[in-house]
């Protein structure tokens, strides 16, 4: 549990990870997650979706819970106005030479590496049925009979991949996540976002990073934030707001940096956070 004080703080922004937190994973949020946010809103508060999904799905799901706030995507390699211009607020995509390196790895181990752009999925073979990308990722998917040929397009294009992203059963995952955690340290961040997902993203990203940058925007003081999430990915956006939530899903990374530990999302852990300590609707 927290201290005492943070109880008696006026929190101004909130920032959500979506899947395993405000909703179990693809589906829609819960009325008392709706109605909860709603409240907060009317109140002032500025709730912000952190995801690793890609923006049109984050922004679908943004407009399903009422949201106008810029969204933090691709683990927070991209801020995007959601309504508005959609301007871009803020960029990091992936550092050449070690993806590079890493397309390379994927390949020649036939590893299942997804490669994003803002707006398509590259991927050059699947593993599972086409139900579970458009679940998931909710974006266009483009095939290519190899990843080169995706960072060849990518270059035409010119644009940058945001986030890799690896699918594999969970122990494979975990083992894969700790070697290139090593590899690749200070080249890229590697992320555990869900037990079949390790995901790269730039070193400079993190939703940490997004989330503070939007408090900044909005001219909110770090200790007015509260962020809420689930898995690895959210470890640095929890680490970094004045009030750190973990879900009582969470994985043992999130729970160790927490403030407070909420209700499992099947309970509408999120709803429980806003009623208790936005809306004053608890005691602590």
């Amino acid at each position: 549990m927290t201290d005492a004080s943070k109880y008696m703080r006026q929190y101004r922004l909130i920032a959500l990870d979506l899947d395993g937190t405000t909703m179990e994973g693809g589906q829609m949020p819960t009325p008392r997650v709706l109605a909860a946010i709603a409240a907060a809103q009317a109140r002032g508060v500025y709730v912000v979706v952190a995801t690793g999904r890609g923006y049109h799905s984050a922004s679908k799901y943004g407009a399903i819970l009422g949201l106008t706030t810029p969204l933090v995507c691709f683990q927070g390699a991209l801020v995007k106005e959601r309504t508005g211009e959609q301007a871009t607020l803020l960029v990091e995509p992936l550092p050449r030479e070690p993806l590079t390196e890493l397309v390379e790895l994927a390949e020649t181990r036939g590893l299942e590496l997804n490669l994003y752009g803002e707006e398509c999925l590259y991927l050059s073979h699947t593993s599972q049925p086409l139900s579970f990308y458009e679940l998931w990722f909710g974006m266009p998917i483009r095939r290519v009979p190899h990843l080169d040929y995706a960072l060849r397009d990518f270059d035409a294009r010119g644009l940058t991949p945001l986030k890799g992203l690896f699918i594999s059963e969970p122990e494979k995952g975990d083992r894969l996540y700790r070697e290139l955690a090593e590899r690749f340290a200070g080249r890229m961040t590697v992320l555990r976002s869900h037990p079949l997902f390790v995901e790269v993203i730039s070193p400079r990203a993190s939703k940490g990073n997004a989330v503070a940058f939007l408090a900044r925007h909005y001219g909110v003081d770090q200790a007015e934030t509260i962020a809420v999430g689930d898995s690895g990915n959210d470890v640095s956006m929890v680490q970094w707001a004045g009030l750190g939530v973990a879900m009582g899903n969470a994985t043992p990374d999130v729970l160790a940096v927490a403030d407070f530990i909420a209700p499992p999302v099947e309970q509408d852990g999120v709803a429980t956070v806003i009623e208790q300590f936005v809306l004053g609707n608890g005691h602590g």
